[in-house]
């Protein structure tokens, strides 16, 4: 279990979070406690020194970066720790949060930024012709 001491504005708050829950999870709750109206938040921890364990993400002072949001907490070395964080407004941001895979295979799948609004078009089958023999622009005479 993890302690997570929220100061903000000479208001605090315990909240505790097992090892399963995330970065995402904890800004979620925050918003919850401290009744927020915003859609996200960026926490700022107060540790006194950086928590680095062999093979974990470290926690280090400051402001936690947003690609982490989604991992949990095991990822961390920071089981049954108790940290004092802040938090600062944020509703610019949106997060990622990770989607389902669908049926198909396409939520695993890279898709470029500049490409993810296109629709796929239908490909076509190498036995169908896409051109035409008596066309003198497509075969012209020799």
């Amino acid at each position: 279990m993890i302690t997570f001491i929220v100061t903000k504005d000479n208001v605090t708050k315990t909240i505790q979070f097992s090892t399963e829950g995330t970065l995402l999870d904890l800004k979620k709750e925050i918003i919850n406690q401290f009744g927020l109206s915003c859609k996200y938040i960026d926490v700022i921890s107060n540790v006194e020194r950086p928590i680095r364990v062999l093979g974990k993400f470290n926690y280090d002072k400051g402001l936690q970066p947003r690609t982490l949001d989604n991992y949990p907490f095991d990822r961390y070395g920071i089981d049954e720790r108790t940290i004092p964080i802040t938090f600062e407004i944020n509703d610019e941001y949106k997060p990622i949060i990770k989607k389902a895979s669908t049926n198909n295979g396409t939520a695993s799948k890279y898709v470029p930024p500049n490409r993810q609004n296109i629709v796929e078009e239908e490909t076509v089958h190498p036995s169908q012709a896409q051109y035409d023999l008596n066309n003198p622009d497509d075969f012209p005479s020799l």
